[in-house]
């Protein structure tokens, strides 16, 4: 059997989870790997951690191969691309009745990659939105806390008046990664997710 490389595991991960196509769009294929990194460590795709490990906001890890726009004509690499994260839960309140799916936790823009690649994303813009860390009702089961990233044009910011810029539970309930992205010119080049269990 073949070795699957690791833009393809990943793409047959978020497959069998169901992400592709509910969540990301049945077109969807990942183009960056998006590590999430929790006080314990890197998360791995698809594992299940422990509630308490995902109260602190996590870091970023972004691998992206360059596009053609990141080539100067020189041909020498320019590492100005910057991007948005988006966290969102599929599952809520569960996923027997998901009647706020994809509720949204967190967005960050302008997020930079270091010269190290192997450091966290670096936020050059505030969050849209404070990090809001999962909390799974009581009974609820397991929740798929995904994450998807988008790059973004030049000079991208969110239009004042967006619903990403407003806190409040309403607005972010019943979101969705594919409007959000066709909706602000945002090519959706990556995601990773990890499963935490409800308390019984």
């Amino acid at each position: 059997m073949p070795l699957l490389d690791p833009l393809s595991s990943t793409t047959s991960c978020l497959a069998s989870a169901g992400l592709i196509p509910a969540v990301l769009g049945a077109s969807f294929r990942p183009t960056a790997l998006l590590s999430i990194v929790l006080p314990s460590g890197p998360a791995a795709l698809g594992a299940e951690v422990a509630l308490a490990d995902t109260v602190a906001q996590p870091g970023i890890i972004i691998a992206a191969a360059p596009t053609e726009a990141d080539i100067t004509a020189d041909g020498l690499l320019k590492n100005d691309a910057r991007y948005t994260l988006a966290m969102l839960d599929p599952d809520a309140p569960s996923a027997a009745q998901p009647t706020s799916s994809q509720f949204r936790h967190w967005v960050i823009t302008g997020l930079a990659v270091p010269d190290d690649p192997a450091q966290p994303a670096l936020q050059t813009a505030p969050a849209a939105n404070a990090y809001r860390p999962p909390g799974p009702p009581k009974g609820s089961g397991i929740h798929r806390y995904t994450f998807v990233l988008f790059r973004e044009p030049p000079g991208f910011a969110l239009p004042e008046g967006a619903s990403e810029l407003d806190p409040s539970i309403e607005a972010r309930r019943r979101w969705d990664a594919v409007e959000f992205g066709e909706r602000n010119g945002l090519e959706m080049v990556g995601a990773a997710f990890y499963l935490v269990r409800s308390e019984d």
